[in-house]
This record gives structure tokens, sequence and C-alpha cells, in this order.
């Protein structure tokens, strides 16, 4: 049985693990997991565990529209407008399951608790940042629009812009920087 949980420091390791599995070597390190654990900062993670260990993770981020450049990184378009007008952006902001735990539904609770605890943090606006590899699979895209989420903007090469990485993201599709792959920002107005 999995149980979905609000991420506790010992949780981190496991979560870490799946994290550089799953989205690669400079994505997430420990200070992301920890920032979570901070009070009144906006960010938090939900956890599956199964067996006592982590098997997946939704890092999520409540901010206004002053920090939205910063984290969202979106080019200058109606997409970026939109966002932008609103008081209260939740993004479903890093999300992973373990290879060996996929397929069984903990994506889609993972996310619907990440959701659901936005709403009663009376956010404006539902997002995410979904990655498209370069053989054209988005990872989220169903779960996403299973909650109301919709695509609206494309961007190539995106992933660069999330790393410290003088040379590129190194995505696991990729296999050395930079990455190639797409982010497709999917949002949902409330």
């Amino acid at each position: 049985m999995t149980e979905i949980t609000d991420l506790r420091i010992e949780d981190i390791p496991d979560a870490l693990s799946i994290s550089k599995r799953e989205l690669g070597i400079d994505y997430l390190f420990e200070s992301d997991f920890l920032e979570c654990l901070k009070p009144d900062n906006g960010y938090f993670c939900k956890v599956a565990v199964s067996d006592n260990r982590v098997c997946g993770f939704v890092i999520n981020h409540i901010f206004g529209p002053e920090k939205a450049d910063e984290y969202l990184k979106l080019p200058l378009s109606k997409e970026r407008d939109e966002i932008l007008s609103v008081k209260r952006i939740g993004i479903l902001d890093s999300a992973s399951v373990d290879d060996t735990f996929k397929g069984m539904g903990i994506g889609s609770e993972l996310i619907r608790a990440s959701y659901d605890e936005m709403l009663v943090n009376d956010v404006n606006a539902i997002c995410a940042m979904a990655w498209r590899s370069v053989n054209g699979t988005t990872n989220i895209k169903g779960i996403l629009e299973k909650i109301g989420l919709r695509e609206t903007i494309s961007i190539p090469g995106y992933w660069n812009l999330m790393v410290e990485s003088p040379e590129g993201h190194h995505c696991p599709d990729c296999k050395e920087p930079p990455c190639r792959c797409y982010g497709v920002f999917y949002v949902k107005y409330l």
C-alpha cells in the first residue's frame, strides 16, 4: 500500500535519489528538498511512501506574479502576460516516480494531493512545466489534463535554463548536455 504524505527530513535521501535518476544529476539538490520543510515560504512537497521508502514526490511552490519570471522563465508571450495577471500562482514544480513504481497511479495521486493543497491555499492559477523529450513524449501530459490543466506553450531547450551547469542540463534522455528537450507549460485559471 502506498501512502501520500508531506515530506519529512528522513525522506530526502530517497527523493533525491529518484530525482537524480529520473530528472538528471543537476536538476534538484538536497537544498531544494530542505526548502520544502521551511515554514511559510510557499514551498511544500508531497511524497508517496511504500514499505517505508519514498517511491515518488512532487515539489510545489505558491508565489505571486513578482516571482513568476524567476520561477517559470517563460518567454515574452501572451502566456506569460496571462500568468502575470493573477495574484497567487501555484506550480506543480518537480514531479517524479521511481521507475519500478510507474504505471501504478502514484504520479496521479501525488499530483492530485498537491493540486488539492493549492486549492486550500487560494491560488488563482495552477500550472506545471511538463517535460517533452526529444522523441516527442510529454511525461505527465495525461495526469495534468485529468485535473484540467491545458497545454499553452512549448519551449525548446527549456531545461537548460533551470540548471546552473554551464554546458546545459544533463538530461537523462539526451545523454549529453545541452538538453534538447522542451518545457511544455500547462495552466488552469481558477
